[in-house]
């Protein structure tokens, strides 16, 4: 399989978006519903040196903004119980504490509209869904700096690296049950993707099919699915190059070899 690659940070966590000018470890409040997104997302502010607290629904990201003090805030928007745009609003609104708290919108549907007028007043930038830990760079620090203060956060160096080298970190260090968890849920979105794809382009709609398109190649790159990106990729000024069965094929060949001891 052909190694895609991204950028992801240096093994250097002491420095860049994650220390505050004290020297002090910056914390990041982060909801997700979606399981193996979180799982993911999570492992990445914590490779770039972050301390992170991970929930699944808004209304317990808004109960833990109560009870403590985070620097970054992340919030996915299509949330059961509560979704991010309402808890956004909440946390920015009614709890002084973070009235000046950085806050990102995270979703594959409005990331690309800093515009927007749905989550534009609560969120000071958003993530495109499934992020990248470079795109998670840029997004942290565009909205840190929505806040400046004598706390900004300096420059940071970046390097190239496999993507692939995320999940395999990972899966060493996962139980037996929370990885099957995760490759179950991941299998799952990536089908679900693939077919929302095809039907997009059945119907005509460029808008949706960008968007899927955008979750499903961000999954494959999370998940180090190299060669499922490379035929995403070649999709994009193709449409009907997209085959469903290549894809099913290639997403059942790893959830088989994630799940081999």
């Amino acid at each position: 399989m052909t190694a895609t690659a991204t950028v992801i940070r240096a093994e250097y966590p002491a420095s860049g978006l994650s220390r505050k000018a004290d020297g002090g470890q910056r914390r990041v409040l982060y909801a997700e519903d979606q399981v193996s997104s979180r799982v993911v997302t999570k492992a990445m502010l914590e490779r770039m040196g972050f301390e992170v607290e991970a929930v699944d629904d808004g209304e317990v990201a808004v109960e833990k903004a109560r009870e403590g003090l985070y620097d970054i805030i992340l919030l996915d928007i299509e949330m059961p119980v509560m979704d991010g745009v309402t808890a956004a609003r909440i946390i920015r609104s009614e709890i002084l504490a973070h009235k000046d708290t950085p806050i990102l919108a995270l979703s594959a549907f409005l990331a690309d509209s800093t515009e927007h007028c749905v989550w534009r007043d609560a969120f000071d930038t958003a993530v495109p869904k499934p992020a990248n830990s470079n795109e998670l760079q840029r997004a942290i620090t565009r909205a840190m700096a929505c806040h400046k203060s004598s706390d900004t956060a300096p420059e940071v160096a970046e390097i190239a690296a496999p993507v692939e080298h995320l999940w395999a970190d990972m899966r060493k260090s996962l139980s037996r049950g929370t990885l099957l968890l995760i490759v179950s849920s991941a299998t799952a979105e990536m089908h679900h993707l693939a077919l929302a794809m095809a039907a997009a382009r059945e119907a005509g709609d460029t808008e949706q099919w960008r968007k899927c398109r955008h979750a499903l190649q961000g999954l494959a790159r999370n998940f180090g699915l190299g060669e499922l990106d490379l035929m995403i990729t070649g999709t994009r000024e193709a449409p009907g190059a997209l085959n469903i069965s290549a894809i099913f094929a290639l997403v059942e060949d790893w959830r088989k070899q994630s799940t081999v001891h």
